[in-house]
């Protein structure tokens, strides 16, 4: 049944290649003829509305030669009729301006002129009226420079202009109904090569639409009806391999949830890193409370010795001596709860709270490196439903990269500002340092993992960072200070007016 199946299908896409090159074969055609339509468009038609454009101002200078012509002969008469100096000078240069138009534009008629826009109009009648013009033309320009060099033959000059102009004037007019006929022609021509241009592109569209779009529309309809069906098979065919397609989705949620798992283990990992960076300042803080209950457990005992009356020197030293011990525990119990693998669940907490412990956290570190630690604690609505030890990593990894960046800086003073404020239904961290700040480019790709500019760096805190505010719903970005120096902002949501106002003191590192 099958092979049935292949065997009408291989037909049936023969019969359609065939169905195809034909109707390929009449497009090929219909486009052949359009574009040696446009061939002829270009060669003939357009030549010929350039030449049409040409004849109005040949037509338009050669009326005007007329007018020129009679006024050329008027000049000269006048100029023969001046007695008055001033007044024949005044008549010389009218005389001699017109001839100077007349002279060129008759030139710009045979020749052509760019600047007039004048193309010669040429034809045999047209060549023989020049050919007859031509004798009056030159003996009335002949007599015109005569008139102007020389007054004694005045008289004779002017009678010679009055004598060619009417010969003039009949021969010129013949010329200007030669050009209107040539024009007149040259329009018949253009309507006629226009009316079977249309007529051949109407007929192509018609012949287009028989014998290509019809068939087409046919084989068309039927290639859709044999699609509906291939339709319908691919159908039954898809939904027997939609249980293979939950199992790969089955497949699929295991592994995001074997890669959930691997990224808790990374951010744990990545606490236990950052706690061992931090070793040195905790051995401190944990010498000078333990030296400290030694120091008043020998005054309690010398003053025990001396007077053993005293009970209220011994009371205060033995507050003091537990006050110290008190101190050792808590920082102990912070190491521990910082560093305890699984995530306690989210609470309703103090984010100004968050921000002074991680900065006790990490007073040691900024004094070793000599940075000024500023807290301005702003945020008047500050409790938020998070998980405090994750907050506090978020802090502690910003706090000591701020630290790390400012052991370059020599010429401004090390200086850590810590900033919290409320806006609108989220409260606000900055973190500011005078360190040398982000790429000008993208200070967005330091969140990226594996981005690192330390030589022992891995890479993953920011990222690290980002994830964990991520999960608590809020944002956080990067940016350099104007004067140097880099901000990082964080926003988390703030806890709803009837969470949770409890503090789960045992998810804290400050307990």
């Amino acid at each position: 049944m099958n092979d049935h199946r292949l065997k009408s299908t291989h037909a049936d896409s023969l019969s359609t290649q065939s169905v195809v090159r034909r109707l390929a074969g009449r497009y090929l055609f219909v486009l052949v003829a359009v574009a040696a339509l446009v061939v002829v468009d270009q060669a003939i038609v357009q030549p010929l509305l350039v030449r049409l454009n040409a004849f109005a101002p040949a037509i338009n200078v050669a009326g005007r030669q007329r007018m020129l012509s009679q006024k050329l002969t008027k000049a000269a008469l006048e100029f023969e009729a001046a007695r008055e100096d001033a007044t024949r000078t005044l008549r010389r240069d009218e005389l001699r301006s017109t001839l100077e138009r007349w002279a060129a534009e008759h030139a710009a008629l045979l020749e052509g002129d760019r600047q007039l826009g004048i193309q010669p109009i040429r034809s045999p009648e047209l060549s023989q009226q020049w050919a007859t013009l031509d004798p009056h033309f030159q003996a009335m320009v002949f007599a015109a420079d005569d008139l102007l060099g020389d007054d004694v033959s005045a008289s004779h000059s002017v009678a010679t202009i009055v004598e060619q102009e009417a010969e003039y004037l009949p021969t010129m007019d013949r010329i200007v109904k030669l050009m209107e006929d040539e024009a007149a022609r040259a329009v018949a021509r253009l309507r006629m090569f226009a009316l079977a241009i249309s007529a051949t592109v109407i007929l192509l569209l018609l012949g287009l639409g028989w014998f290509v779009v019809r068939p087409a529309t046919r084989t068309i309809r039927g290639q859709v009806d044999e699609l509906e069906s291939r339709v319908a098979l691919r159908t039954r065919e898809l939904s027997s391999a939609l249980s293979s397609l939950r199992h790969e989705i089955h497949e699929r949620q295991l592994a995001e949830s074997r890669n959930q798992r691997l990224a808790a283990q990374l951010t744990h990992a990545e606490r236990v890193a950052t706690m061992g960076h931090l070793t040195a300042g905790l051995a401190h803080e944990l010498n000078q409370p333990l030296a400290a209950i030694a120091n008043y457990a020998n005054a309690c005992e010398l003053v025990l010795d001396e007077q053993p009356s005293s009970d209220g020197r011994v009371r205060q030293c033995v507050n003091q001596a537990k006050r110290a011990a008190l101190r050792a525990g808590q920082i102990v119990r912070r190491m521990r709860n910082f560093v305890k693998p699984n995530a306690a669940a989210t609470a309703s907490v103090s984010v100004n709270s968050l921000v002074e412990e991680v900065v006790e956290l990490c007073r040691t570190e900024a004094d070793h490196a000599g940075v000024e630690v500023r807290l301005e604690l702003l945020a008047s609505a500050d409790r938020a439903c998070v998980d405090a030890i994750q907050i506090q990593q978020v802090l502690v990894n910003l706090v000591q990269n701020s630290i790390q960046a400012m052991h370059e800086v020599d010429r401004r003073p090390r200086e850590l500002v810590l900033q919290t404020s409320t806006n609108g239904s989220s409260v606000r961290v900055d973190v500011l340092d005078t360190g040398p700040g982000f790429a000008a480019t993208d200070p967005d790709a330091a969140f990226a993992a594996f981005h690192t500019t330390k030589l022992d760096g891995l890479g993953i805190g920011l990222a690290i960072c980002r994830s964990i505010v991520d999960q608590h719903r809020g944002a956080i970005w990067a940016e350099s200070r104007p004067g140097g120096g880099a901000q990082v902002t964080f926003t988390l949501p703030l806890a709803a007016t009837n969470a949770e106002r409890d503090r789960n003191h045992s998810d804290c590192v400050c307990c």
